[in-house]
């Protein structure tokens, strides 16, 4: 597959996967009790962390690999913990205070992620607090794994593609095209 059609596959992708989030139904009537809405919560945490995991073993053996799915698993991860945010304020709103809407729940998701934490949104009750310690254990073993593999293989290419340019030169200057002319530069005054 070229190479902008595999973009635009997995901007589709990426697309699709973000309006499921905003668009997935999510009941509140649902009275379940604790114990069966922490065992689903474990469930989808464990299946998270394995895609990502997997994805990340899967670019480690094949070097040949894309990182399409490795950056489609962590969006997934990513909206998982927002809409767990979501839920909970839903549910009970006291537990993260300015938390709304998807969005507001996708930005404290982010600002933890991304450790900036403004404040505006925060974990008031003890359950969001748990959630926010479980989503930072996520980013910082998972999360941080995943980013590193990306980095690493985005840095290999880019220093094969590198070599290829030096050895199609032989004496190891730049091609004409490449060469630019020195140019001084003179003060006027």
């Amino acid at each position: 597959m070229t190479g902008w059609r595999r973009w635009l596959r997995m901007t589709a992708t990426l697309v699709v996967v973000l309006v499921l989030y905003f668009t997935v139904p999510v009941p509140f009537e649902i009275e379940a009790s604790y114990v069966v809405q922490l065992l689903v919560s474990l469930a989808a945490l464990a299946l998270l962390a394995v895609a990502v995991l997997s994805e990340v073993r899967h670019q480690m053996v094949d070097a040949d690999r894309r990182v399409d799915g490795l950056v489609l698993a962590l969006m997934v991860s990513v909206l998982g913990f927002a809409l767990g945010f979501y839920v909970m304020a839903e549910r009970t709103p006291a537990q993260l205070p300015g938390l709304d809407t998807r969005v507001d729940a996708l930005y404290f998701t982010m600002t933890t992620l991304l450790t900036i934490g403004y404040g505006d949104i925060h974990a008031a009750g003890q359950a969001a607090r748990v959630l926010v310690l479980v989503q930072m254990v996520f980013n910082v073993v998972i999360i941080a794994t995943a980013a590193s593999t990306v980095t690493s293989r985005l840095r290999t290419r880019a220093e094969v593609r590198a070599e290829a340019h030096r050895a199609a030169v032989p004496d190891g200057s730049l091609p004409q095209r490449h060469r630019q002319a020195r140019r001084t530069h003179r003060n006027p005054t």
